[in-house]
């Protein structure tokens, strides 16, 4: 009765707030949803920020320190913790990736603290916490290949709409140098992203039929995007997948050959419509094409030269810029106001030491191990489904580690989102074997065993 009275009040009071501010009744009824979503549903916060995460940069909102992206972490956080308080019997998921990855996160606060400025090593830190916990919270929510598949598609959703975004501000040329970035600052950054999702949408158009012609669509629309970046950075670690897929017969010819004609038609969409675009486009690549391998270069060497100068903790998190500039004042990059590594594992060695970068190179084997183990299991059990989903895995890892050689992506969200999915998809593959090996030995005395529902 007193929950029946409560309610018929709180309308009344909606009713009449709706009556006189119409705007600020939408906004406590979007609130009191959102509360309802955090309070009940953390895997739907979640899946919020897995598709928030590609747009970060245009969600810099009330600011870049305090960015939406950073609020819905910590609403996802939150919506855990309450979950776990609801569930008390429910148990916290700590594989051993997830040991390498507390470790790395406590060496980078350790070399945050022993810097020479740890100001300006601040908003790094806070990006290495915010990914660090988007890879628990993956661990912890999505539990089972279903699951996985939904994550999938909220992922490829998000970077086909900033695909898109991207080729509209390219062909409207509106960037700064003829170059896509989409809603990221740059445009490397942007085809590193698009290259990792690419075999996850490849994944999607055999296993979603229903959308099969949608996803197909996407995938064209992601790989013109990612060309109109002309990041070679990217083109290596899809050669490197190629390469891949071909000696170990893990991707069949015809998805190879699929993807060529894709890109083909792509290319030539591009010099029959925008040709003129196009050719300012290549010509200014082509200018600063040369100047880039020898700055990349210069870069590398002043990453080492800070590596060997503080081995164990780096020159502290974000601070390479800062520590680099003075080794480059008569070089290439002396003249650049922000310079970037362009190599992911030296950037890690300069910034956060030798340590982490073992952490770091020990996440990726770790994760490659656990998809190859689950892909042999799947080749015995002839689940093919299983095999897709763990090649798909693997392909955007290899793009991921052979990219990162010309990229810093150390902090972007695909080098987290990868392995926290293989660490879930290792986790149901063992969980349903186990329960296979339960049924098949149940004693036949005892009657027969009710298998568990398949995930």
């Amino acid at each position: 009765m007193r929950a029946i009275a409560g309610a018929a009040l709180l309308g009344l009071a909606m009713g009449a707030i709706a009556a006189r501010i119409p705007l600020v009744a939408v906004g406590l009824i979007a609130a009191a949803v959102g509360i309802v979503i955090v309070t009940t549903r953390a895997d739907l916060v979640l899946l919020a920020m897995v598709a928030a995460l590609p747009w970060e940069n245009k969600l810099h909102y009330p600011s870049a320190e305090f960015s939406t992206v950073k609020g819905i972490g910590a609403l996802v956080l939150l919506a855990y913790v309450l979950s776990m308080v609801r569930n008390r019997r429910a148990s916290i998921q700590l594989p051993g990736l997830m040991g390498v990855v507390a470790a790395l996160l406590v060496w980078v606060a350790v070399s945050f603290v022993t810097a020479p400025d740890p100001s300006e090593s601040t908003t790094t830190l806070v990006r290495w916490v915010l990914l660090v916990t988007f890879f628990f919270l993956i661990i912890q929510l999505v539990d089972g290949r279903q699951e996985i598949r939904r994550a999938m598609r909220w992922f490829a959703t998000a970077v086909t709409a900033a695909a898109v975004y991207a080729l509209v501000l390219f062909v409207g040329h509106h960037g700064k140098d003829f170059r896509a970035a989409g809603p990221l600052q740059d445009p490397n950054d942007f085809a590193y992203l698009l290259a990792c999702a690419l075999p996850i949408v490849s994944y999607l158009i055999g296993a979603d039929r229903r959308r099969r012609l949608l996803w197909s669509i996407s995938f064209v629309a992601i790989a013109g995007a990612m060309l109109a970046t002309l990041s070679r950075g990217a083109l290596v670690g899809l050669g490197a997948l190629v390469v891949w897929g071909i000696v170990t017969r893990r991707i069949p010819l015809w998805v190879v050959t699929g993807g060529l004609v894709s890109a083909l038609v792509v290319v030539a969409l591009a010099f029959t419509l925008w040709k003129p675009l196009i050719d300012v486009a290549l010509h200014q690549k082509g200018h600063v094409a040369h100047s880039n391998t020898e700055s990349r270069e210069v870069f590398w060497g002043a990453a080492i030269k800070l590596g060997e100068r503080r081995p164990l903790t780096g020159v502290g998190p974000g601070r390479f810029p800062t520590e680099a500039t003075p080794l480059l004042s008569n070089n290439v990059g002396g003249a650049l106001e922000h310079p970037v590594t362009h190599n992911t594992y030296l950037e890690i060695l300069a910034e956060e030491g030798l340590p982490a970068l073992m952490l770091v190179l020990a996440y990726l084997l770790g994760a490659w191990l656990l998809l190859r183990k689950v892909g042999q299991r799947a080749s015995l059990d002839l689940d093919r489904d299983l095999q897709r989903i763990t090649t798909a895995l693997q392909a955007s890892l290899i793009i991921a580690v052979v990219s990162a050689f010309f990229l810093s992506e150390e902090l972007t969200s695909p080098f987290w989102l990868i392995g926290g999915l293989a660490v879930v998809l290792a986790r149901n593959s063992a969980e349903q074997r186990s329960e296979e090996l339960e049924v098949s030995e149940a004693p036949r005395g005892l009657g027969r065993a009710i298998p568990a529902t398949p995930r």
